[in-house]
């Protein structure tokens, strides 16, 4: 696998000028990632979906425990399935929450936070073969009685997805985990997503795999390569 050593903190800070190579494969395909500007027309969109307004109602039985950090959401849900955005996936989203309180009973998230992805695949003729863009999309900085910064919602949403025949490409949010970063007295909620972003054909199988992690008392997303 040739890959480039500073892609992890390139990764990490999101900032490049150019696609990066992460791997070039037996058949010849050189598969790219970048960090790309989120369009307003996306972001106004994914705004005005319908899962996002959407809170649980399941709290946990032990009573309110601000400093314990759950989640209420998704724990891993399908993005893309065999070349194709999957129907309901406006409507999958985890976050991090208190303990015992429901999303509606915090005050103060911020708007919606944006980072977009765009991953291609080119073979020896110099013809795309894949071309897909998604965005990872949270809100964050929710207060419990003035209390706390937690995350209302993390999620992961395709853009645009081109496959040429013969390929398959399927992205996944693989694990999704929740932990207090902060203090008991001032709780600070973390959610570690992994993304797994997969390329078949009859012949290869390349897979790349990210760890984004998403904080409550920032807007930033850190995005790392994880083997």
């Amino acid at each position: 696998m040739k890959k480039v050593a500073l892609l992890v903190s390139l990764l990490q800070c999101g900032l490049w000028a150019a696609p990066i190579l992460v791997q070039t494969d037996e058949a010849g395909i050189r598969h790219f990632v970048e960090a790309v500007q989120t369009p307003e027309p996306v972001k106004e969109k994914i705004q005005l979906q319908s899962g996002w307004r959407t809170f649980s109602d399941e709290v946990d039985a032990a009573g309110v425990l601000v400093d314990k950090i759950v989640n209420l959401g998704k724990k891993f849900w399908a993005v893309i399935e065999s070349g194709r955005p999957v129907v309901n996936v406006n409507t999958q989203y985890a976050n991090a929450l208190p303990t015992g309180v429901r999303a509606s009973e915090l005050e103060g998230f911020s708007q919606l936070q944006f980072k977009s992805f765009r991953h291609q695949g080119v073979n020896f003729y110099g013809v795309t073969v894949y071309d897909v863009t998604y965005t990872l999309a949270h809100r964050y900085g929710g207060k419990y009685q003035g209390q706390g910064a937690y995350i209302e919602s993390a999620t992961v949403l395709p853009q645009e997805v081109y496959v040429a025949w013969g390929y398959k490409v399927n992205l996944e949010v693989a694990e999704v985990s929740t932990v207090n970063l902060g203090s008991r007295e001032n709780p600070v909620a973390s959610i570690a997503m992994e993304t797994r972003f997969r390329v078949q054909t009859v012949l290869q199988d390349f897979q790349l795999n990210h760890l984004h992690e998403f904080r409550g008392d920032r807007a930033e997303i850190s995005s790392t390569e994880v083997q």
